[in-house]
This record gives structure tokens, C-alpha cells and sequence, in this order.
């Protein structure tokens, strides 16, 4: 009968650790798939304030500043000014776009100066005014000293 009770025993025993293993993976896996849930709100709310702050900071990105170029007129016409600064390898030409919106100052001709204030519009550089000055007249060929005839300077003697 001892032996009948033992074997009894050690069965609910090991049917109650089985129970209780079995039990223990459920209530572990409920946790898991609870934790997996969390995990993902969590990760969501991140994202959502991560995307949140970088609208706050589109929104309070400053507009970029206006910028300023000062040369010598390439070419104009009714929508477009090239203006080039400096010379040979050096030389950097600048294309505007000219609107109903700039201000122009001046007659702008080519060869002219102009000093362009301009705004950056996607790709395009937006003339907002420009101040321009005519070219310089071409100097005109000195003529040579006529020759003093060589009896003045004898006279003077």
C-alpha cells in the first residue's frame, strides 16, 4: 500500500508541475503578448512625438535670408538678368528671374553695374530689386602734344 500511495504521490507530483509549467508559459506568454503591445504603443507614441517635434521645428525654421550680388550686366531681358563678377577662372555669373514684383532702379543695359537683392525660390534666384548704373563711357584716345616747333624754344634763350 506504501508503495500504491508513493506512486500516487510522485504522479500528482509530477501532473502538478506539469500543470503548474503549463500554467506558468500561458500567463508568461499573456505577458509577453501584453509586453509586445506595450512595447508597440510605446514605440508609436515615439514616433508620433518625434513627428510632432520635427513639424514644430519646419514651422519655426527661419525663411532663408535674402541674399545680395553686385557685378557687371551679362545680358538682360524682360524675365532674366545674368550678372557676372570677376574675371578669367575667377568669374562666377549669376542668373535672376525678374517679376512684375522687382524693383528696378536704373536703366539696366548691358555692361552696366547692377547690385541684385535677391530671394531664393526652390531652384531660382528672385530678383526683389535692382540698382543699376550705365556703363562707363569709353575713354576717348588722348591726341599726342603737337611738336613745339624747335625756333620757340630758340627764342626763349
Amino acid at each position: 500500500m506504501r508503495k500504491l500511495v508513493v506512486i500516487l504521490a510522485v504522479g500528482g507530483l509530477v501532473f502538478g508541475l506539469i500543470a503548474a509549467t503549463s500554467a506558468y508559459a500561458q500567463i508568461g506568454g499573456i505577458a509577453k503578448s501584453a509586453g509586445k503591445a506595450v512595447a508597440k504603443e510605446q514605440a508609436k507614441q515615439k514616433a508620433t512625438g518625434a513627428a510632432k517635434e520635427a513639424a514644430k521645428q519646419a514651422t519655426k525654421a527661419k525663411p532663408a535670408k535674402p541674399g545680395k550680388f553686385s557685378g557687371t550686366i551679362s545680358s538682360v531681358s524682360d524675365s532674366s538678368l545674368v550678372v557676372s563678377q570677376g574675371s578669367g577662372a575667377a568669374k562666377k555669373d549669376e542668373t535672376f528671374v525678374l517679376n512684375a514684383q522687382t524693383k528696378k532702379e536704373g536703366n539696366l543695359q548691358t555692361g552696366g553695374k547692377a547690385t541684385v537683392q535677391y530671394k531664393v525660390d526652390g531652384s531660382n534666384k528672385v530678383a526683389t530689386s535692382v540698382k543699376a548704373s550705365p556703363p562707363k563711357a569709353a575713354k576717348a584716345a588722348k591726341a599726342p602734344k603737337a611738336a613745339k616747333p624747335k625756333e620757340a624754344k630758340a627764342k626763349k634763350k
